[in-house]
């Protein structure tokens, strides 16, 4: 399958690249001539400055809704390929692409156009005496394993009308060229603004012919590699990351009571078991008030056996199979010198559930993994979070009333920046300030006519 999309006006895509996974391989394209590439995505953005960007949001309502058909053969052929990459199963691949494409039609682009440029026509022309406009060409890096996630930041530059120059995740590279080949059929404007293709980490040269080409960066990736794209950014280029994250959940005594253990338990069995928990969205931990805390967990095992059997989990690199039998056998240890520890889980690797008396250690999230571990009250909970502030992305936080605004804007403060219900925590909305801050409002820039009489008429 080729990995990479090379608009129709590239005649000379130039050297092959090819990336592995196990005995699998997947081939694809990167320019050689990065000047004719400029110059193609200048003329490319000219022509799609001329799309009104209702056309543009109708244009991709028509390809999510190709999309959302699972039977729809490139989305079939994109799961199976993702599936052998990542080692996630089909039906998990196919739930991401739902929650990823579903964020892709009209209602939902023209919320988050609203939300937040007030008026989404301010792309088009000066509305109300302001105008909104977008780069000429944005770098996007995408990095991870999670199927469908470069969608976002990809049709962020093109609902601004910005041409793009995506580097499709090694770990997933299917879905970008994918997507591409059908809204070429639907709107073919949209996709010759963007060439996708791919370059090694230690490409210098590639990474610097790339930016030269950017008015905007955008970079998934580890704190290192954020970094290391950032210190080349220069003064008039727009940047954007998406570093390093940790997530986690909250459940307060009284949100437990009103639904009850085993409900508590099945949306914490959702956010650990969605992605497999491999997404900066899932959580690392549950705190849970102390009197809920082993009914939830008793509660949990049964829920996280449910969700294997209702999506099951995906294979288990070598590595991090020794890494989670290591954490089992600390945690039957743990368990077996103290009271307030506890492990459930099968045989195999499918799922496991601790309850754990610590939060620390705090390892990262994968593999379905389940901990929760017992605080006192809510502000306890926050307060043992606090060292991770820095990394703080996404709370799921079982509270209720005046509590879930008072400790919600505590968390909110503390640096998070989404919090949702427990079992939401791997589906935001294409509204979400992602990392909080607005990233459609964020790519443009602003242009005010007044004291001007003729618009002052208006």
């Amino acid at each position: 399958m080729t990995v990479s999309w090379m608009p129709d006006w590239v005649t000379h895509p130039g050297t092959s690249f090819t990336l592995r996974s196990g005995a699998h391989e997947w081939r694809g394209e990167r320019p050689a001539d990065w000047d004719g590439i400029g110059a193609g995505l200048r003329a490319a953005h000219e022509r799609l400055r001329e799309l009104p960007v209702r056309h543009v949001v109708a244009a991709f309502d028509e390809v999510a809704d190709r999309w959302a058909k699972r039977d729809f053969a490139p989305r079939r052929a994109v799961v199976r390929d993702a599936s052998l990459v990542t080692g996630m199963s089909e039906e998990t691949v196919d739930r991401a692409l739902d929650a990823e494409v579903g964020n892709l039609r009209a209602e939902s682009l023209l919320a988050a156009l609203t939300r937040e440029l007030g008026d989404p026509e301010v792309l088009d022309g000066f509305r109300g005496g302001t105008t909104a406009v977008g780069p000429g060409t944005t770098l996007a890096v995408f990095s991870g394993n999670v199927p469908g996630l470069p969608a976002r930041s990809l049709v962020r530059a093109l609902l601004v009308k910005s041409s793009l120059i995506a580097k499709v995740p090694a770990k997933e590279p299917h879905f970008t060229a994918a997507f591409l080949r059908t809204l070429h059929e639907v709107e073919p404007v949209l996709a010759d603004a963007v060439v996708a293709t791919y370059w090694d980490r230690d490409d210098e040269a590639a990474l610097t012919a790339a930016l030269a080409h950017a008015d905007a960066v955008v970079v998934y990736g580890g704190d290192e590699a954020c970094a290391a794209v950032r210190a080349r950014v220069q003064p008039h280029q727009l940047y954007e990351e998406h570093a390093h994250k940790f997530s986690f959940g909250l459940v307060s005594a009284e949100y437990a009571t009103r639904h009850g253990p085993a409900e508590v338990a099945r949306r914490i069995a959702a956010d650990c078991s969605d992605f497999d928990q491999h997404a900066c969205l899932s959580p690392q931990v549950y705190l849970v008030q102390a009197a809920h805390a082993r009914a939830v967990a008793r509660h949990l095992a049964d829920a996280m056996r449910r969700a294997a059997v209702d999506c099951p989990p995906g294979t288990v690199e070598a590595h991090d199979a020794i890494a989670l039998q290591h954490r089992r056998l600390v945690a039957e240890w743990r368990s077996a010198t103290s009271d307030t520890s506890e492990v459930w889980a099968p045989d195999g690797l499918e799922w496991t559930v601790l309850l754990d008396d610590s939060l620390l250690p705090l390892t990262g999230a994968g593999d379905r993994v389940a901990r929760i571990v017992p605080v006192p009250d809510l502000a306890a909970a926050v307060d043992l979070v606090r060292p991770y502030a820095r990394h703080l992305q996404n709370v799921g936080l079982g509270a209720v009333g005046e509590e879930l605004r008072r400790v919600g804007r505590e968390l909110a403060v503390l640096g998070a920046s989404r919090i949702c219900a427990p079992g939401a925590m791997t589906k935001p909305s294409m509204s979400w300030r992602h990392d909080g801050q607005p990233r459609i409002a964020g790519l443009v820039r602003w242009a005010d006519v007044e004291l001007h009489p003729e618009l002052e008429a208006e």
